[in-house]
């Protein structure tokens, strides 16, 4: 077997053993496993004969999985430990053609935030064979409580490795690690050690210690600064209701349904177990089908008040099936609390316009709206540019001569829209205004002075050539 040089290479014998918790324990989910073939680079897993080859900054653990394996070399990483079994276990190294020797690459996995609520589960969710966790859960509830246990579970696969995100403290009831680590204090040594500093990163000033309240019948599940470290690590959507609720522990607004009673006005003696039991067995009898909810009942401790809290959420796509069956249960509650308890709804189901839907229908909106003043500003005030077009339209040439350029064509004497640009002579003005009064039955002489002239807009007479009017006196003389 071969071996890269180590800086701090692990590979120990480790003895695991199940273990299995009372109630009141959430369950590190994410794990790195040496058998599942989305963790190596060719996306199938190692074959015999191959060179197995670990990065060389790992940084996690790895557990080899029970069996016989056959290799021409392993290569360690640097940063990290591979764990082997200590039993039921062979590694042979045999010797090939480097020619012949395929390679496989493990891939370095990332980190996960220990305060995130998607990362933890309880026994029950482990079992369920649902993929994805019940979202009617609050943020607050799914990752450890102050009064809760906490457990790393280590058997075929090692935990995948924690981010603490520099996290003044972990509070928790208690700590298990695998059979080997219990205790607040021995996990504490254990993030300090050699082995423990590869899955446990950000956690050099991080404390564990107890929860200030270990009563899970009069304490908060989370202090204020760990229900804001939580919701640091969720990305809220936007809810596709009219009116999204926000329960309390919930990071993020959602659709659905939430009931709330203070248990301070219930008159009598109220156990909050066999209420529990009966709303359940309510649900699943129910008229409406269960099958497209999800639920959760527990107690709002948060503000120091004592509040039972029901929140139902449809599964997929919000399409108001919350809000039935929290109608149904109606006459239950009613039966249950003579008064004080509170429904609220999201809403029918509505889709908001997001950032680049929302700023497309504002341009779009200001294009329709720019277009139609416009239009409204050509047809009622713009004298030249619509009886341009009129013309164009009734001389039937808008498509044969360009309106923007035919009042500059000196040719065209029939275009509605041409000018001519040429001055005419002082002959051809003298024979127009002749025409023109003929025309009128004006008579030339006759013309009465107007009461201002104004040199600007007179017309100048026309000038006669001497050699006409030389021409016309000799005419005159033969007559």
């Amino acid at each position: 077997m071969k071996a890269t040089p180590a800086a701090s290479v692990v590979v120990i014998l480790l003895v695991v053993a199940t273990h299995h918790p009372s109630n009141g324990v959430k369950i590190w989910v994410p794990h790195v496993s040496f058998s599942d073939a989305a963790n190596w680079v060719s996306g199938n897993l190692p074959t015999a004969g191959q060179t197995i080859v670990f990065p060389s900054k790992l940084n996690a653990l790895v557990s080899f999985p029970v069996g016989i394996w056959t290799v021409s070399s392993l290569i360690l990483p640097q940063q990290g430990g591979v764990l082997f079994p200590d039993h039921s276990f062979s590694l042979n190294v045999v010797s090939r053609d480097p020619a012949a020797i395929s390679v496989a690459i493990f891939n370095a996995p990332g980190r996960t935030p220990y305060y995130s609520g998607s990362n933890w589960a309880t026994y029950d969710e482990q079992r369920s064979t649902h993929s994805s966790p019940n979202a009617a859960v609050p943020h607050s509830e799914r990752v450890p409580c102050q009064y809760e246990l906490a457990v790393f579970e280590v058997g075929k696969n090692m935990p995948k490795p924690i981010d603490m995100q520099y996290h003044e403290s972990i509070e928790v009831g208690n700590v298990h690690f695998g059979d080997t680590i219990e205790g607040l204090d021995s996990f504490q040594n254990f993030m300090s050690s050699e082995l423990g500093q590869f899955l446990f990163y950000n956690a050099e000033d991080t404390l564990v210690r107890q929860g200030k309240c270990a009563n899970a019948d009069k304490c908060p599940c989370q202090e204020p600064r760990q229900m804001d470290a939580i919701c640091s690590n969720v990305r809220c959507t936007v809810p596709h209701c009219l009116s999204p609720i926000h329960p309390p522990g919930h990071c993020c607004p959602i659709c659905g349904s939430c009931l709330r009673m203070d248990m301070a006005t219930i008159k009598g003696v109220f156990d909050m177990q066999t209420f529990m039991d009966k709303l359940r067995r309510k649900i699943n009898t129910g008229e409406v089908d269960d099958s497209g909810v999800e639920f959760h009942i527990g107690v709002d401790r948060s503000t120091g008040a004592n509040v039972v809290q029901l929140i139902i959420v449809d599964k997929g796509e919000y399409g108001e099936k919350s809000t039935r069956m929290m109608d149904s249960l109606r006459p239950f509650f009613e039966k249950q609390f003579s008064s004080g308890f509170q429904v609220t709804h999201a809403g029918q189901p509505h889709t908001p316009l997001e950032g680049g839907q929302l700023l497309a229908f504002v341009m779009l909106t200001l294009i329709v709206a720019s277009t139609f003043f416009s239009i409204m500003y050509v047809y009622y005030y713009d004298d030249v540019l619509l009886p341009r077009l009129r013309a164009a339209v009734r001389n039937r040439q808008f498509f044969t001569t360009p309106f923007v350029f035919a009042r500059f064509d000196p040719n065209n004497d029939v275009d509605g829209l041409s000018v001519d640009v040429n001055y005419p002579s002082a002959v051809q003005l003298a024979n127009e205004e002749r025409e023109e009064s003929a025309a009128l039955g004006d008579d030339v002489g006759n013309h009465h002075a107007s009461s201002f002239n104004n040199p600007m807009y007179e017309k100048p007479a026309p000038k006669v050539d001497p050699a006409m009017e030389a021409v016309d006196d000799v005419e005159l003389l033969v007559k």
